[in-house]
């Protein structure tokens, strides 16, 4: 593809991202002032929910994705893909009764039955829109797969002001609806956008059969990759579900999505930044490494500093989250570990072809969060730890996928990685001990001291950068 090409689409891509996060800042600021506590946590609980949703085709979208990647639209048959499109429509409306039923027979609490049953019948429609977004992609159509994600925002973050601004309908159930309308209204889009491929002509039961089990034997293993990596916050946040009340899981979620509203550029950042790695010299690869995870460690502690001032107006504007907010100091580091892995470390695992590492790594962490959970939520029983638990997960993750990509690179970080560990660890007991911006002074010299020591990595840095 043209540089020209290249930029158009980092820029729909860059675009889109801009556009979710500030929908997301709203989400998460003004929605809690305009809720009841109750029913955001109903909504944080749906949310999710929601977030399985994409692992119900069991990779088969995934599969789809990664052996046509490159194709041409005009180049896809059309037999195989309606076949493959209305297979899946049909497994999802079953799994929803399913699931439906079971969760009638089986979950007490009507909260959290009303947010499962909620979820799960959104599944025909969400994988049947992230199909449709699957071959915008391969296609290369980005512009209108950037136009897809920036409608299906936009529509919902106009319900929302609609229902709870405009009407003062602040319950639950309107934001579902806004929701609801949101995903209809991108299903219709692409029917549209894929009308082509949706034309009810199909191939035998035995070719779509046989074209079904190739792509969920290809894509299942991206699938439990992705899931494994899911699962590592996923398993803390369903234990705190189960340990306490709908509310309190609410309050749990708000402080995690203030803390995780850098990782919406992040991601788009790291799809810019794995081509980079693909075609660098193996050879530079070290010495980029290191340059770059330098400047990425100065740029993320600086940006621990924006806590005070964020639980400071956080407190003022959301008074009844005002006991909650003080998890963001332990939440806030997560936002270290979560963008060394996925911005650096990943990208060179994956320049590297070590998908099959990336999964070992995720499945240990699985592991690891499964037991700790187990212990703060069932045994102990204690939230504080249980909230604590999420950033020692992710540092257990980052610290071991960071071992194994700098044994591959023959590189020794381990004082780096100490040093990280303790400015972090420095940074939330300072501000879970004190209650003023005492806490903040005394990151602010940890921080100084840090980049004296360090003083020597800038230079690089900026030698880098006037290149």
């Amino acid at each position: 593809m043209k540089l020209e090409g290249v930029i158009k689409n980092v820029s729909y891509s860059f675009s889109a991202n801009l556009i979710s996060l500030l929908i997301s800042i709203f989400m998460v600021v003004v929605v809690p002032k305009l809720l009841s506590v109750n029913d955001y946590g109903l909504w944080q609980l749906f949310l999710f929910y929601y977030s399985y949703l994409g692992f119900l085709h069991f990779g088969w979208e995934d599969g789809i994705y990664l052996r046509y990647a490159g194709k041409q639209f005009n180049e896809l048959n059309c037999k195989i893909f309606a076949g493959q499109f209305y297979s899946i429509i049909i497994l999802q409306f079953i799994l929803a009764t399913a699931i439906s039923i079971f969760g009638q027979t089986f979950v007490v609490d009507a909260d959290k039955r009303i947010s499962l049953i909620c979820a799960i019948w959104l599944a025909p429609f969400v994988n049947f829109n992230s199909l449709c977004n699957f071959i915008m992609q391969i296609t290369n159509r980005i512009k209108e797969y950037a136009r897809l994600l920036v409608t299906e925002r936009v529509i919902f973050f106009l319900g929302v002001v609609f229902f709870l601004v405009i009407l003062g309908w602040n319950q639950f159930r309107y934001m579902y609806m806004a929701q609801v309308f949101a995903v209809v209204s991108m299903t219709i889009v692409g029917v549209y956008l894929c009308r082509r491929l949706l034309v009810p002509h199909f191939d035998s039961l035995d070719a779509i059969r046989q074209e079904a089990y190739e792509n969920i034997n290809v894509g299942s293993k991206l699938m439990l990759a992705n899931i494994a990596s899911m699962l590592i916050i996923g398993i803390v946040r369903y234990g705190i579900s189960i340990g306490w009340d709908v509310a309190t899981f609410g309050k749990v979620s708000l402080t995690l999505g203030v803390s995780n509203f850098l990782m919406i550029f992040i991601n788009s950042v790291s799809v810019v930044f794995f081509p980079i790695v693909k075609r660098m010299d193996e050879g530079d690869r070290s010495k980029v490494y290191i340059i770059i995870r330098n400047a990425l460690t100065f740029l993320l502690f600086v940006g621990l500093i924006g806590y005070y001032p964020a639980r400071y107006i956080l407190s003022l504007w959301l008074p009844k989250y005002a006991d909650s907010l003080k998890y963001m100091a332990v939440l806030f580091p997560v936002c270290v570990f979560e963008s060394k892995v996925t911005l650096l470390i990943n990208t060179y695992l994956k320049s590297m072809r070590k998908e099959f590492l990336m999964l070992k790594i995720n499945a240990g962490s699985v592991v690891f969060s499964l037991f700790i959970t187990t212990f703060t939520v069932g045994i102990w029983h204690n939230l504080s730890a249980a909230v604590f638990s999420i950033v020692l997960v992710y540092a257990f993750r980052c610290v071991l996928a960071e071992y194994h990509v700098t044994k591959l690179l023959g590189l020794n970080l381990r004082k780096n990685i100490i040093e990280d560990l303790l400015m972090c660890s420095i940074f939330i007991v300072t501000s879970w001990v004190f209650k003023n911006f005492l806490c903040m002074v005394v990151y602010g010299i940890a921080y100084t001291v840090f980049v004296l020591v360090h003083r020597h990595s800038i230079q690089q840095i900026v030698g880098m950068v006037k290149k």
